[in-house]
């Protein structure tokens, strides 16, 4: 199999498991599954809708199918840090990259955000980002960030440094402690570094989860050990997290060591006992509010997953997105890079090839091969001065198809335009997507506030009486989940252009209703 085929499959089946996960991340059960999708068991992409922004300056984000999340942006993000020589070039990720990914994040945890604005300090440096922050009425210190945050983005330090495995860990660790403090954090993203190299080396038709488990779980202390903390720019970083922790960085890095140990061999008795994925699941935590989006066990639950399931890999991934109540995203995506490396793109059904940026993806992919094989050259992002900037938006003051600039990703077409109101009076959404020429698209959304102007012509839509007489009569019949769906779309803004295209949809269906 050619390298080109793992590296695509790796990159593109980890995008894949992402956006299937998200769809099913925060849903409940699988009978909420069934309301909204019409399955119970989500194997397909569908266009969804989720709230963003909290309740007072929330919008609606809808989603078009293969919609990848924050796992895949910051996987991208790393992609474009790394360096000809495979190192990350740590100013540019965590000045640049970090902290603009912000201005397009999509489903995003507190750590990870809270990160990418602090790193934005004067004073803050990729091995200096400690920060805190508040989680209702608990204070989370940097120290206990132990999330799977870093682990998500490091796939491409993996597969850019393949065979190097010192190097790998080096930089993954580097790249971790940007945003996490927690030895799970760190552990998780660097096994999961580890396992990519490792399966890597694999051909499907020889892999057996014995000798795969058995090659992670061997030596794992000295395996991920970090003698690399010696350096300057770690033990800097090591002191300033040993000055208000209780238990030293070290120590408690060997007692997750151990835990990560027992994990691994948690693994291999369920694989070996024939245990139900749920059963397994639970045992390494990712059920548990307390562990369930930690490093450690959603990349083993990724581990477990595709060791089960090598000979039906997609499967592997759907059960991770179907394991309703854990961190179905990381997982599902975990799975897919694993499943990817091992098995290449020849695997991928084309109900998946839809896949949000699918020949961006590609081009990471095969940039990174050459970046391994020592052939890569440099890329320099133009700075279009003559474009206007979106770093970040302050005016509304963008056309379809005008371009723009946006520092990291270049040049971009913008494609689509929404406003949306908030509850907090005069203000409101404006929502804008990009096309880059590099192959990426982002949405951009900026809370702005209503000109006298804009607030009177928004305060002038008319009949908003009779249509809400036709909401509560469409509610009455029964009309299937695409109709539903176009509905919805048409009402969020409630402009004049889809009052016009509403009131054709409904009357088409009491043309139908009397039929």
């Amino acid at each position: 199999m050619k390298p080109e085929t793992k590296y695509k499959g790796a990159v593109k089946l980890a995008a894949i498991g992402d956006a299937l996960g998200w769809i099913t991340e925060f849903e409940k059960s699988s009978d909420s599954l069934k309301l909204k999708y019409g399955t119970d068991y989500v194997s397909n992409f569908y266009g969804w809708k989720k709230e963003v922004g909290g309740r007072f300056n929330g919008y609606i984000d809808n989603l078009t199918k293969g919609s990848y999340s924050d796992d895949t942006q910051l996987l991208l993000s790393v992609a474009r840090s790394i360096k000809v020589d495979g190192t990350i070039d740590r100013e540019y990720f965590s000045k640049i990259e970090l902290p603009n990914w912000l201005l397009y994040a999509r489903g995003a945890g507190r750590t990870i955000k809270n990160a990418a604005r602090k790193i934005e300090r004067k004073s803050a440096k990729w091995n200096s980002n400690f920060f805190s922050y508040k989680a209702g009425n608990t204070t989370i210190d940097y120290r206990e960030s132990g999330a799977n945050g870093a682990a998500m983005r490091i796939l491409p330090i993996a597969l850019a440094n393949f065979g190097e495995i010192d190097k790998i860990k080096e930089e993954i660790f580097a790249n971790s402690i940007v945003t996490h403090g927690h030895p799970r954090a760190i552990i998780g993203a660097m096994l999961y570094g580890y396992a990519v190299d490792t399966i890597l080396k694999f051909r499907p038709e020889h892999f057996t989860y014995e000798a795969f488990l058995t090659e992670l779980g061997k030596d794992i202390h000295l395996k991920l050990s970090i003698p690399f903390i010696q350096k300057a720019n770690f033990s800097i970083w090591e002191k300033e997290w040993n000055s208000k922790a209780k238990i030293p960085f070290k120590e408690q890095y060997q007692t997750i060591l151990d835990e990560t140990q027992q994990y691994l061999r948690d693994v291999y008795k369920s694989l070996t006992n024939k245990i139900e994925d749920e059963k397994a699941l639970r045992t390494l935590g990712c059920y548990h509010s307390d562990t369930k989006g930690s490093g450690t066990s959603t990349v083993i639950a990724g581990i477990f997953l595709c060791c089960k399931y090598h000979k039906e890999p997609i499967k592997g991934i759907e059960q991770a997105v179907n394991s309703i109540g854990t961190d179905t995203d990381s997982i599902a995506a975990f799975t897919g890079g694993l499943i990817g490396s091992l098995h290449g793109t020849s695997i991928i059904p084309d109900r998946f090839k839809s896949i949000q940026d699918s020949d961006y993806l590609e081009n990471i992919a095969v940039r990174l091969l050459e970046i391994s094989e020592s052939r890569a050259t440099e890329i320099k992002t133009e700075r279009h001065s003559e474009l206007k900037s979106i770093n970040p938006i302050n005016k509304d003051n963008f056309e379809l198809g005008e371009y723009v600039f946006f520092l990291p990703l270049g040049k971009g077409k913008v494609v689509h335009i929404d406003r949306q109101d908030t509850l907090t009076k005069g203000k409101y959404n404006l929502i804008i997507d990009v096309e880059f020429d590099l192959g990426q698209s982002c949405r951009f959304a900026q809370i702005l506030n209503k000109t006298e102007k804009e607030i009177s012509k928004s305060e002038s839509i008319d009949n908003l009486d009779e249509i809400e007489k036709d909401i509560n009569f469409l509610n009455s019949l029964k009309i299937d989940f695409q109709t539903k769906e176009r509905i919805d779309k048409f009402l969020n803004g409630l402009n004049k252009e889809q009052q016009k295209e509403f009131r054709e949809i409904l009357n088409q269906i009491e043309k139908n209703a009397k039929r």
